[in-house]
């Protein structure tokens, strides 16, 4: 499913149905966005709005596919084939120091991801 809305009169596609090929193990805080497609619709729009062409992922179309309940963190895949942790700020627009927020953690591997999560989820009370 493709969604579009517009964003300084530039009309953004928003690829809803794309996850990362790679299944990764969810504990709580953790849950896939494939639960929830509203939500990542929601994401997914959010993160097209805070981040401007300043930003480390401007140019490598983040997707969102999990969020963290106990923060505002989402993961994303990008079209580098990395993965990135994205912490939104959530006010609807490019920050005030577009090149540091939404701060941004890069994995090189998906392993690096998992070993994420499970550490998110081994603090999480």
């Amino acid at each position: 499913m493709i969604l579009s809305f517009f964003k300084n009169k530039e009309k953004v596609d928003l690829f809803e149905d794309q996850y990362p090929d790679h299944e990764f193990n969810w504990s709580a805080p953790w849950w896939s966005l494939k639960e929830n497609l509203r939500a990542k619709i929601g994401i997914q729009k959010e993160i097209h709005l805070e981040i401007g062409p300043k930003h480390p992922l401007s140019k490598l179309q983040p997707i969102a596919f999990a969020k963290c309940d106990a923060s505002d963190d989402v993961l994303v895949f990008l079209n580098d084939g990395r993965f990135a942790c994205l912490h939104l700020v959530w006010h609807g627009k490019i920050d005030q120091f577009p090149d540091k927020f939404p701060s941004t953690y890069f994995f090189k591997t998906k392993e690096e991801v998992q070993n994420f999560i499970n550490e998110g989820a081994e603090n999480y009370t």
